[in-house]
């Protein structure tokens, strides 16, 4: 084979390489929702559980409707949970795309056996979001928090406490305000922005959940550059942008950020997958 045939072939080859890689990030990855599953102890000894779903990010437009966040709620009701938690971004920019009577008939077909609990992202303030967001998660059956907690009584008379942060960029978070000295078994704080966590006193918290860093949403192996900066750099979560991580030195205390259900900037995953997490927690 001449020199001429190798550069061609070698040129069709990183074409279609090139080509796949945009068509799986666009048309594939984006909608392969996967459930991702934790269990927590609280008490090794314990014999009773509850199951909590976190979907997180769904960004709604054009490209991702009521259809493809059905497909998310069928999922979510296959866990069969006792809570379910929305951790914030329900539209990608409400002025652009808006379809409200879908989406809260969709998000009405969540199932849960005790509570659905909901907070603010920073999305659901801008592009005119926040004159709806309330009223739209309200009538969709979900306990909106912000700066706020919400106890929940359990069949063995133990008691879970959910508080929830308002959003860290556009809103006004008070965690201060929204403690409680009330004695819990668990207790599960939800904020938007992970890395705002810090500036807070959380060890009061067993799990702390929050999104908005889609896992950085594009991540292509060996390249650091993109991979450290992604679409997460321009998030606010530059050092928690995917799973679990310790927040105290006894590394009991941890805080779990959800890679999102949808995408902003550009509509494309790679090595990202939208997740739903199921948290099995022992108390």
């Amino acid at each position: 084979m001449n020199i001429f045939k190798w550069l061609t072939t070698f040129l069709i080859v990183i074409i279609a390489s090139l080509g796949g890689f945009l068509y799986y990030s666009f048309n594939i990855e984006p909608y392969q929702v996967e459930v991702v599953e934790y269990v927590s102890v609280k008490d090794k000894e314990a014999e009773d559980e509850i199951k909590v779903v976190q979907f997180s990010d769904v960004h709604i437009k054009e490209d991702f409707t009521h259809e493809n966040l059905e497909e998310a709620v069928n999922k979510i009701n296959q866990q069969n949970p006792d809570f379910v938690v929305f951790t914030g971004d329900l539209y990608d920019n409400y002025s652009i795309y808006n379809d409200d009577e879908n989406i809260i008939a969709t998000l009405n077909k969540i199932e849960s056996k005790i509570g659905k609990i909901a907070i603010w992202g920073n999305r659901d303030y801008g592009g005119g979001a926040a004159q709806h967001y309330a009223q739209i998660i309200q009538k969709a059956g979900f306990v909106l928090l912000s700066n706020q907690s919400q106890f929940f009584s359990l069949e063995n008379n133990k008691k879970v406490l959910f508080t929830g942060l308002d959003d860290a960029l556009l809103g006004a978070p008070d965690l201060e305000s929204s403690k409680t000295d009330e004695s819990v078994d668990y207790s599960i704080l939800l904020s938007h922005e992970p890395d705002f966590i810090n500036q807070y006193d959380t060890s009061d918290y067993n799990i702390i959940l929050a999104g908005h860093s889609h896992g950085g949403q594009v991540h292509i192996p060996f390249i650091p550059s993109v991979n450290q900066t992604g679409l997460s750099h321009y998030s606010h979560s530059k050092k928690y942008s995917k799973g679990f991580y310790d927040l105290h030195k006894e590394g009991d205390k941890k805080n779990y950020v959800n890679s999102g259900i949808g995408t902003t900037h550009i509509s494309a995953r790679f090595g990202v997958v939208p997740e739903i997490t199921l948290f099995r927690i022992l108390i």
